[in-house]
């Protein structure tokens, strides 16, 4: 504003498009997590925002800036700060909201540190100077991005050998049966050839029963050879591998299916070789004239059996708990980021001071930090649902904001800044631990990226709607008590998730 002499309409199009890139790039950053990784992604968002930002040095107008700030410096931030609270919250459990409050206080710290900062470098070097030295510190993001190693690398393989007594997978006790069932490694499976093969009619082959088919189990069997029966009318079981039933229903099936097919020149002494005697089929020779082995398949089925990982949960939009989640946080964005743009401006047009701008904000940064830290720390202890920090947080950050323009006293405003910053930094902390208890940690890329996403659309429209609106004192105080009114209807509509039951609760451990 002061070095292109630009109306506040126009400049706020800056922090707008910034903000909404940020944010917006959540289901893109998600997406090529986990397709790439982390580091990739937390390099790449690097790059674009230190570019950015060094590229403004050279910046003749306004546009200019749109670009580089708004566009480069909003889709790199966007980039770079999803993963780093994603990997966070796979390396902690116990301590999660703690982890994830020091993670997002980062933002907090710098925001009191750099308004200061910023005003003694402008004065030394002047914006293009300091755009260059912001442009070298954000540069520092490779750095972090360096230690960000997937978690499952520090994972210790644990070798599980469960004994089975006898050959009969009947004779299977249910403990291990389960056991096996939710190991991948552990399936039974049959080649899909079979249809063609030894099951079709039209086969020239001799055609008969799949007796003493010779089947290999994985790991959890010890790698030891298996002869289970099967008849011509199972082949439901080879085309319905993917379905969720237990190993016990797939081997009991036979006892109700049709009798094998038969040829006529069978002998009647093969009949010992039908399913209805369970283990006694293995005490055949792999050679007897009427068997015949079956080729193990384990790679192209297990492949087939692993679910597809899901870039993005769109069914999330579904469930009104995580709509709940998305809408109040929005709401809180739309609030928070309107604030921190129009506070410095506030102070100046109530005189308080060419630096009590910079100030204000380092105090609502200040206070930030503790109520992150504070809050995600308070949460971890049990004392009180997380929901209640989440709630209280927003219900009472939107009073301080609507009680802030009452009284144009210097003292006055900074102590609301001050109780909005803790308790916007209690809800903020405990975002991403309250997704994770409530929607479930595979959930938490998809539901954390779609709400960026939300907030940044709000993001882009709100501030130039407050730019065109601000044109007096009384317009200021009107806009404040208009967001502090929002941030009550947040926490007001949050408070019903209080009814809602939460995933966890629904059997998906988190």
């Amino acid at each position: 504003m002061e070095v292109f002499e630009a109306s506040p309409a126009v400049t706020m199009w800056i922090p707008s498009l910034c903000y909404f890139l940020y944010s917006s790039s959540g289901p893109v950053s998600s997406i090529l997590s986990v397709k790439y990784s982390f580091r990739t992604v937390t390099l790449i968002g690097g790059t674009l925002a230190a570019s950015g930002m060094m590229l403004t040095t050279f910046a003749q107008n306004i546009i200019y800036i749109y670009v580089t700030v708004g566009v480069l410096v909003g889709a790199g931030a966007g980039l770079s700060f999803p993963p780093t609270v994603y990997i966070v919250t796979s390396y902690f459990v116990k301590l999660r909201g703690l982890a994830n409050g020091i993670c997002i206080s980062g933002s907090a710290m710098g925001s009191i540190i750099l308004p200061p900062l910023l005003r003694i470098i402008l004065d030394i070097y002047g914006y293009r100077g300091t755009c260059l030295l912001i442009g070298g510190v954000i540069m520092n993001v490779w750095v972090a991005a360096l230690f960000y190693d997937p978690v499952e690398k520090h994972f210790k393989t644990v070798t599980i050998e469960p004994e089975v007594a006898g050959d009969n997978l009947d004779e299977f006790d249910s403990k291990t049966l389960q056991s096996i069932n939710n190991r991948e490694d552990s399936f039974v499976v049959i080649d899909s050839t079979l249809n063609d093969t030894v099951f079709s009619d039209n086969s020239k082959t001799f055609n008969r029963s799949a007796s003493s088919a010779t089947m290999q189990t994985l790991k959890s069997l010890s790698n030891k050879e298996r002869k289970v029966s099967v008849p011509v009318a199972m082949t439901n079981v080879v085309q319905n591998a993917d379905k969720p039933e237990t190993l016990s229903q797939r081997f009991r099936t036979p006892r109700t299916a049709a009798p094998p097919r038969r040829s006529p020149s069978t002998s009647s002494f093969q009949y010992i070789a039908t399913p209805y005697h369970g283990s006694t089929l293995t005490l055949q020779p792999e050679v007897f004239a009427s068997s015949f082995s079956l080729k193990s398949s384990q790679g192209k089925f297990t492949k087939d059996m692993t679910p597809k990982k899901k870039f993005i949960d769109w069914t999330l939009l579904k469930d009104p708990l995580f709509n709940v989640i998305m809408i109040s946080g929005a709401l809180n964005a739309v609030c928070y980021t309107n604030f921190i743009i129009i506070l410095p401006q506030y102070a100046k047009i109530q005189n308080f001071g060419k630096n009590d701008g910079a100030l204000l904000l380092s105090i609502v940064s200040m206070f930030d930090l503790i109520g992150r830290i504070g809050g995600s720390a308070l949460s971890d202890l049990q004392c009180c649902p997380k929901l209640t920090y989440y709630i209280v947080g927003l219900f009472v950050s939107g009073v301080a904001l609507t009680s802030l323009p009452l009284y144009g006293n210097f003292i006055f405003v900074s102590c609301c800044c001050a109780v909005f910053g803790v308790f916007s930094g209690a809800y903020t902390g405990v975002t991403a631990v309250l997704m994770t208890e409530k929607l479930g940690e595979e959930k938490l890329q998809s539901s954390y990226g779609i709400c960026l996403f939300v907030n940044g659309i709000l993001q882009l429209i709100s501030p130039p709607i407050c730019g065109a609106v601000l044109s007096g004192p009384s317009s200021y105080i009107m806009l404040f008590v208009v967001l502090g009114i929002i941030l009550v209807i947040a926490g007001s509509l949050s408070a019903s998730m209080i009814f809602m039951p939460d995933k966890k609760q629904n059997g998906n451990k988190i």
